[in-house]
């Protein structure tokens, strides 16, 4: 549940007092006093026995990254603890005057008051070590504060993963979320069945590049690996003593093909299948009969052994039901319990596993999927599908992980450059999982108290090492923490601060990679007079760049432009190929398509999903062309039953041609519309049709390029989706999504 109850918890006055230090996530009570604590030396002692062997040695490792060490001593220590009374295990208390005291009430409180000290203390004078006088009083906002590591699709080893905790544990995460079976691996050994790792753990080929590209390659490899239940152990008893709960998640009924290459007659048909080399949904799922359910149901019996966890994940996502609807077995058990579909037998295939675990003293977890057809209530629920399922999920009573994929997926891009390492899609940068919020605004203050925290995810398809995994997560983990942890977040431009004069550094002398993005300028694109206006932002607001244009000259040649500067662009003024320089070296280059209506006032109904809506509907006349590694940032994403958009052309024209571009990536649950219309008028109430299409091709990006020869001071285009994702297509019976960009015309 959230902590609410933080005034009492650590005797904090009813006004907090923030003020800024390095320590991330941002305490909730700064109070500074005038003067230093100053340290001859770079040793700070503390009790002997204060701290578990392993505990210590990771503390050391992080101190004396920081060029300080750490000694453990029987009298006279520099830094001492003394146990509270409080009520939450995870508060903790650092106060520095002429000694540094640090109150805790658990264990879990006193690691972390070692961790923010870390953060406070000042080495940059030579055999010194400076801390501000300050009161710090702090304790975590939720109690699920979580990072979740996908393992089958690509495999890290046991000193990877413990790398990964150990991160998290210098952060203040408390839930390791381990993905160890899916589709493409099976990770975890299972002593009663042991071709689940012997046949299951290994895949003969890995698909190269994105999955949506064509033609498919492969590198025809043996590929994977699993952990023993050894192994096991020595990770979940690591992370125990950094204060880290292990979830398991065992995926049932869907990505199973894994489970079904070693087990084939776990399957709706018994025919073997290899482990597959290529991401996505597949149909092949644990057909519903009694042996699978028994079988996983074994599976569990050993994953309790090893995981002292409360809840256990169960997946739940992603289950297709074309095998099972034609499956006489499982029509007997859809007849056998009254099941009036297929959707309601997979309710009844998470209530088995729910009641199972109930039996044995635990607690079922899984994707929002397995909310259709009810749970018991003391089942939680993890919302990835946007928001929707942890409310439903709040006001149901149970309690809720939101992980929705607008600000907690890490496997999307966290920029726009082309440095960026391919990715399975979408845009998710820094400053967007900033604005995260865990309480969805329509629940009532009740519902809330149902929210437990909340979670990123990094998916690995496109993440084959642990150095692109740690990429991927940070800073962005940084930036999530601060919702999870703080009772009240600083603005952005304060965490940035932090970041970069702390923690960048930090990282990097711990040796963990992460995003240099933010350092890249950024661009903006503004509506203008008759066009469109760029200027670029980096973090150095007195910072000059190198502006040139390789084609089009109308710009003067190359010139400085101010970090903020904007320069303007004309509608009908050509083609520009620009090359911007900034760090002096570092090149990027923008290519500025031409267009009649550049800039031009364009109305959308209904308006983009959020989670596609990068500036709106600026983004489909800003010159800049959606490009196939779709990144969220060009691409306006829909999932409505119609759209359309209406262009202003300021005056009556003589309209020559125009085009318009769909995205056409079907794993990802993007196709293209069925049709399109295109309409003019002159006064927005009598409208003409001019064309209408229907929409086919095969590219990943399809550009629509119609003759019009016609006039008129408005146009209307109004998109048609399919209306449902057939059978045996990726996202089935789902709603598709439709993305647009960049519509241009050009006129006589």
């Amino acid at each position: 549940m959230k902590n609410l109850l933080f005034a009492i918890v650590i005797s904090i006055s009813a006004v907090s007092i923030y003020a800024q230090t390095n320590i991330l996530p941002t305490p909730s009570f700064v109070e500074y006093s005038e003067g230093q604590f100053v340290l001859e030396g770079n040793a700070l002692t503390i009790k002997s026995g204060t701290f578990t062997r392993e505990q210590l040695r990771v503390l050391e490792t992080h101190f004396n990254t920081q060029g300080i060490q750490i000694k453990e001593t029987d009298s006279n220590p520099v830094v001492t603890f003394f146990q509270s009374k409080v009520v939450l295990p995870e508060a903790y208390g650092i106060d520095v005057g002429d000694n540094i005291r640090i109150s805790y009430s658990a264990a879990m409180g006193q690691f972390y008051g070692m961790v923010s000290l870390l953060q406070l203390i000042d080495h940059s004078e030579e055999n010194v070590l400076i801390l501000p006088k300050i009161k710090i009083e702090d304790a975590p906002q939720f109690e699920w504060r979580g990072l979740h590591m996908d393992v089958s699709r690509h495999f890290y080893t046991v000193e990877e993963v413990k790398d990964f905790i150990e991160t998290m544990a210098m952060y203040k995460f408390n839930t390791f979320h381990w993905h160890l079976t899916d589709d493409q691996g099976w990770r975890i050994e299972i002593k009663q069945y042991p071709k689940l790792t012997e046949i299951g753990g290994y895949r003969d080929s890995t698909v190269i590049g994105h999955y949506t590209d064509t033609p498919r390659q492969y590198e025809h490899k043996k590929y994977g690996g699993f952990y023993t239940q050894e192994e096991i152990k020595e990770v979940v008893a690591f992370a125990a003593e950094l204060h880290i709960n292990v979830v398991p998640e065992i995926e049932m009924p869907g990505h199973s093909r894994a489970a079904l290459a070693a087990y084939p007659e776990l399957s709706c048909t018994g025919e073997f299948q290899n482990v597959p080399g290529l991401w996505g949904v597949f149909d092949d799922i644990y057909c519903s009969k009694e042996e699978s359910i028994e079988f996983l149901q074994n599976v569990l019996d050993e994953v309790l052994e090893l995981f002292p966890s409360e809840f256990i994940h169960i997946g739940g996502d992603e289950a297709p039901k074309t095998r099972w609807n034609d499956c006489s077995k499982c029509k007997n058990v859809m007849e056998q319990n009254e099941l009036h579909d297929s959707h309601e037998l997979q309710s009844y295939f998470i209530k088995r596993m729910d009641q199972y675990l109930t039996e044995r003293g635990r607690k079922l977890i899984g994707w929002d999927e397995i909310l259709e057809g009810g749970l018991s209530p003391n089942a939680a629920v993890m919302s990835w599908r946007g928001e929707a399922g942890g409310i439903e999920a709040a006001k149901q009573g149970h309690s809720v992980v939101m992980s929705p994929t607008s600000y907690c997926y890490f496997d999307y891009y966290q920029s726009s450059h082309e440095s960026e390492p391919l990715a399975i899609g979408g845009f998710l940068p820094l400053e967007k999982v900033y604005e995260f919020n865990p309480i969805p605004a329509d629940l009532t203050k009740e519902d809330a108290k149902f929210i437990s925290g909340g979670q990123a995810n990094v998916w690995t398809e496109y993440i084959p090492t642990y150095d692109q995994l740690e990429y991927m997560v940070y800073p962005r983990a940084l930036a999530l923490m601060q919702s999870l942890w703080c009772q009240k977040k600083p603005e952005y431009s304060e965490f940035l601060k932090v970041y970069l004069d702390f923690h960048e550094s930090y990282l990097e002398e711990r040796e963990v990679n992460r995003a240099a993005s933010i350092h890249i300028p950024e661009l903006k694109i503004e509506r203008a007079h008759d066009g469109v206006a760029y200027s670029w932002w980096g973090l150095d607001p007195n910072e000059e760049f190198v502006l040139g244009d390789s084609y089009n000259h109308t710009l003067g040649g190359i010139f400085y432009i101010k970090n903020g500067e904007s320069v303007q662009f004309d509608r009908g003024n050509g083609y520009h190929s620009l090359m911007l320089e900034y760090n002096g070296d570092q090149q990027i280059t923008y290519n500025l398509h031409e267009s009649d209506i550049l800039g031009a006032e364009t109305e959308m109904n209904p308006a983009p999903h959020k989670k596609y809506n990068h500036n709106a509907s600026l983004n489909l006349v800003d010159g800049i062309l959606g490009t196939e590694r779709w990144k969220g940032d060009q691409w306006l994403g829909f999932n409505k039953p119609n759209v359309e958009m209406i262009i202003d052309l300021d005056t009556i024209t003589s309209i020559d041609f125009f085009t318009i571009g769909f995205l056409n990536q079907n794993g990802s649950w993007i196709y293209l519309p069925d049709s399109m219309k295109v309409s003019v008028s002159d006064d927005r109430i009598e409208w003409t049709k001019v064309k209408e299409v229907a929409i086919e091709g095969d590219e990943i990006v399809n550009r629509i390029e119609l003759q019009l020869n016609t006039t008129g001071q408005y146009v209307k285009v109004e998109v048609i989706p399919m209306e449902k994702i057939p059978e045996g297509r990726g996202g089935a019976g789902s709603t598709p999504w439709t993305f647009i960009d960049e519509i241009q015309i050009f006129t006589k």
